[in-house]
């Protein structure tokens, strides 16, 4: 039986048109699973709740990879056209040396934002390797709280010594791929904040050295103060320090991007769909710094226990970031499939001389006095 292409294409064209509405019910379904296991209704252990969840961040941050791959990334001949028209440029010329401009950017942006998701889903798939695989940190603390360094434990041979080094190393990898992570979203952000190409709109003057430096650095020290202590500070509090560094530089790179998404989120008032509109509003003025908000709480996972024990507190967090990850790939998806964050980059630098000449001849506030 040979399936009917037109049927194929108007379940495509479903899938694109309702992307939002699609994303909304897979989050508001996912909460009340949560809630209804909480209260008594579904019968799911705290750990496999947590389970759920880090597979729902891996089969977002999949479908998240393999949309924005399928997304045509440079601006059409007739966009262009109404863009020349729309902003009043001088020349045919200018608009042209601006769209080179505008695409190369496209093209740096969707790379970071790629390499986010990429490292992101080793870290979730790491988060769901423990959850599954290893002793949880409740039997293991005792051990780690009162040792110094993975040498000392090794150096003991015992096999609750053994397991904690085990979780150790492990940890060490996780908060690697959450500091790598953020190092891309900081690219991103400078995609959409500093002049990324050099003059001739092509070679790619993208600092990666600065984020990825920074996380390396926080990784080199992760290693050395888990192999061979820090001072006399128990592992457990080294690890705390170390998780809460990741969470905070995470959470600053994405403040950083999202407040860039934030400008941009007008483009979405003009929207036909109600609906849509205020999903992208309340998505990037809630959603979103909830996120970031959320992010910092990583540090927190093996240090403070909410309710029945950390694992449910860890289930709390990832539901946020679940939640703010289904807000900005879709947000991101929506601005590329829309041609928007094309239109936002070709409106800044179509401006930027002038900007740049008000800048400069503008007196500054304290000039600004009256003659009387």
């Amino acid at each position: 039986m040979t399936k009917n292409p037109n049927n194929l294409n108007w379940f495509t064209k479903l899938l694109k048109n309702n992307d939002e509405v699609l994303g909304l019910f897979v989050g508001i379904l996912t909460s009340l699973t949560f809630i209804l296991t909480k209260v008594g209704q579904i019968h799911l252990t705290d750990l496999e709740l947590l389970v759920g969840v880090d597979i729902l961040n891996i089969a977002v941050l999949a479908i998240a990879l393999v949309s924005i791959k399928g997304v045509p990334l440079t601006i059409e001949s007739m966009e262009f056209n109404k863009l020349i028209s729309l902003l009043n440029l001088k020349t045919e010329s200018d608009g042209k040396r601006i769209l080179t401009r505008v695409n190369e950017l496209i093209k740096q942006l969707v790379y970071s934002i790629k390499w986010f998701i990429i490292i992101l889903s080793a870290f979730y798939l790491l988060q769901l390797f423990v959850d599954t695989t290893q002793q949880p940190y409740e039997k293991l603390k005792e051990t780690i709280n009162s040792n110094y360094s993975i040498l000392k434990l090794l150096s003991k041979g015992a096999e609750n010594d053994i397991s904690s080094s085990e979780f150790l190393f492990l940890e060490i990898l996780t908060n690697s791929t959450n500091l790598f992570s953020g190092a891309y979203l900081f690219l991103a952000f400078q995609v959409l904040f500093l002049v990324t190409i050099e003059d001739d709109n092509k070679t790619w003057k993208l600092k990666k050295y600065v984020p990825l430096s920074i996380a390396f650095l926080i990784t080199l020290a992760n290693v050395a103060f888990f192999v061979t202590g820090f001072f006399g500070a128990h592992l457990s509090s080294v690890s705390h320090i170390i998780r809460l560094i990741g969470g905070i530089y995470n959470g600053i790179a994405m403040l950083l991007l999202f407040s860039r998404f934030i400008s941009m989120e007008y483009f979405f008032q003009n929207s036909k769909k109600t609906w849509q509109r205020n999903f992208y509003f309340y998505g990037t003025v809630i959603a979103l710094p909830l996120y970031v908000v959320a992010q910092p709480l990583y540090g927190l996972f093996n240090a403070v226990e909410v309710g029945e024990g950390a694992t449910l507190f860890k289930s709390i967090v990832f539901l946020i970031c679940f939640w703010g990850k289904l807000v900005f790939l879709l947000f991101v998806f929506a601005m590329l499939n829309k041609k928007w964050i094309h239109a936002y980059l070709f409106m800044v630098l179509s401006q930027q001389d002038t900007l740049t000449n008000i800048s400069i001849d503008l007196s500054d506030v304290d000039d600004l006095e009256t003659d009387e």
